[in-house]
């Protein structure tokens, strides 16, 4: 695609059950997810496309400049799969190879490895939640998705699976102590972060909020350290830097 309007998609794949996507809307981020991305990158209604895998047809990615895929509430384990994301993973293998800039985030990193036949596990660390920090590689200090982006930088976090390992070609761009594949770079257009970056204080601790049972039945927290928790969340300076990169450096150059 090579025309003057920017049309960058994303593709919302948090659940297929539109009940509980409100309720985690409303609840986590006051809204749509995609008005995070549309504030965060500065992009209108019309240039920052909102796409609901559920309720329609995949369209073809070959019809934008770039494509962000957001979280998502299932995991996309071997054997816990439902059949549209199996739709997900042809939509993403047809955007790799159309070589259409690609940005995976959280669940989106995960489906994007899974689709190119590597490996997502439950991680046997635990769960990764709250401000965490993280470290690049060598490549990743290179990589024009994390310029201007300290070697050593937090980032909010809310996942329980990883990536094992991925089945092609990869940099490793960033990990931290208990992932050791927090980002990647799959090939010149393709890149994942497990992390949130689109995500503010008061949606990590609204998310904490909404799983606190959960977070304390994994013994991930006490009910006495639960607002200790809250007051860990914190501002995390960079990683908008991170999402406007990726517009700067892979969207906006494809759409020249």
């Amino acid at each position: 695609m090579n025309n003057k309007k920017l049309q960058l998609l994303f593709l919302d794949i948090l659940t297929d059950d539109l009940k509980l996507k409100k309720e985690e809307e409303r609840a986590v981020t006051e809204g749509p997810l995609v008005e995070i991305f549309r504030r965060k990158l500065g992009l209108t209604k019309n240039e920052l496309i909102a796409f609901n895998v559920c309720i329609k047809k995949l369209p073809s990615p070959e019809n934008y400049h770039g494509i962000i895929i957001g979280a998502s509430l299932a995991n996309p384990i071997k054997g816990e799969e439902k059949p549209w994301m199996k739709k997900v993973y042809t939509f993403i293998r047809k955007t790799i190879s159309h070589q259409i800039p690609l940005l995976g985030i959280c669940g989106g990193h995960q489906f994007v490895v899974r689709a190119i036949g590597g490996e997502i596990i439950y991680n046997p660390n635990g769960r990764e939640f709250g401000t965490i920090p993280l470290t690049l590689t060598k490549d990743g200090m290179r990589d024009p998705l994390f310029r201007g982006v300290s070697e050593n930088f937090l980032v909010q976090s809310s996942h329980k699976c990883m990536v094992k390992n991925i089945n092609m070609k990869g940099k490793l761009l960033a990990s931290s102590d208990l992932c050791a594949i927090q980002a990647l770079a799959i090939n010149n257009h393709t890149r994942t972060v497990q992390f949130h970056p689109e995500l503010s204080v008061r949606s990590i601790r609204a998310l904490a909020k909404r799983y606190k049972e959960t977070l304390i039945k994994e013994n991930f927290v006490t009910p006495q350290e639960f607002k200790k928790l809250l007051l860990s969340i914190k501002k995390t300076g960079q990683t908008e830097k991170i999402l406007l990169n990726f517009l700067n450096y892979f969207v906006l150059p494809n759409k020249k």
